[in-house]
């Protein structure tokens, strides 16, 4: 089950050493107020969003939980997850995973192979229609 840590939970950092990743690669997460990506699932890849500065929410599997500068994000492999900024300011941080895998065993899922047609599914149909209206909103503001 996939987790958020806040800066104020103190089991943080013992959390991410339980996480066993081996060797480790890294990305980096920059998304404008407003973006969302799609979301997906892979077998073999374990992540960790480790969130630097914004606020956005991450679903993770039938979860949604809202982050910010210092929340930490556990996404074990195999389960969904999608991202987007819900605040005024770029969400940026970096990803963490496990890059030991063997690419030809990873199986690639977007949240309709992941899900089916579900009720998790359509929460995160609905967070994206919020979304774009808060693009929308934010587009307006900047051109007055």
């Amino acid at each position: 089950m996939g987790c958020v840590l806040h800066a104020e939970d103190f089991a943080a950092a013992q959390a991410v050493r339980q996480a066993k990743l081996g060797k480790l690669g890294m990305a980096p997460v920059c998304m404008a107020p407003g973006e969302a990506n799609e979301g997906h699932s892979h077998t073999e890849v374990e992540e960790v969003l480790i969130v630097t500065r914004g606020s956005g929410q991450i679903q993770i599997e039938n979860e949604t939980f809202d982050v910010c500068a210092g929340s930490v994000a556990m996404v074990p492999a195999g389960q969904f997850h999608a991202l987007c900024n819900t605040g005024t300011e770029n969400l940026e941080g970096t990803i963490i995973f496990n890059s030991d895998y063997k690419r030809k065993k990873v199986v690639l899922k977007n949240r309709q192979q992941h899900f089916g047609n579900t009720a998790a599914a359509s929460k995160l149909d609905a967070l994206e229609k919020e979304n774009r209206k808060l693009r929308k909103k934010l587009k307006k503001r900047a051109k007055a």
